[in-house]
């Protein structure tokens, strides 16, 4: 039989989020080192890693929507031939706008400001959302 977990809302920031965003920016540093122009597309990866399990601690579901997003985002630029952080950017962030605003209408919403954001939230905390 599984514990039961506590749930907890607000920011949270652990070992595990320490060692990814240490991994991500050795990612970033090697890419740059070998003169890689890709780096930026890391470091958009790991501040949306940030912003999304950390922050605003969006459900693995629109994470997944959005790294699929992403994915064509990239292969779009990618294929015009016109790939750079602007024009990646200023079509992905629209799409980050709206998974967050997506996650802080859920009544399960326990990122940061939940205790004002969700009128549900001491439901959610208490277990009877699921």
């Amino acid at each position: 039989m599984k514990p039961e977990r506590h749930r907890t809302w607000g920011f949270r920031f652990s070992l595990i989020d320490t060692v990814a965003l240490g991994v991500f920016g050795v990612a970033v540093g090697v890419l740059r080192r070998f003169g890689s122009d890709l780096s930026w597309v890391v470091g958009i990866v790991a501040a949306h890693f940030f912003l999304f399990c950390n922050i605003f601690r969006v459900v693995r579901r629109r994470e997944l929507i959005w790294g699929g997003i992403f994915v064509l985002n990239v292969a779009f630029w990618l294929l015009l031939g016109r790939l750079d952080w602007f024009n990646v950017l200023a079509c992905q962030l629209p799409v980050s706008a709206g998974v967050i605003a997506w996650e802080i209408r859920a009544t399960r919403y326990h990122g940061v400001f939940a205790d004002r954001l969700n009128p549900a939230l001491e439901e959610y905390i208490e277990g009877r959302i699921p």
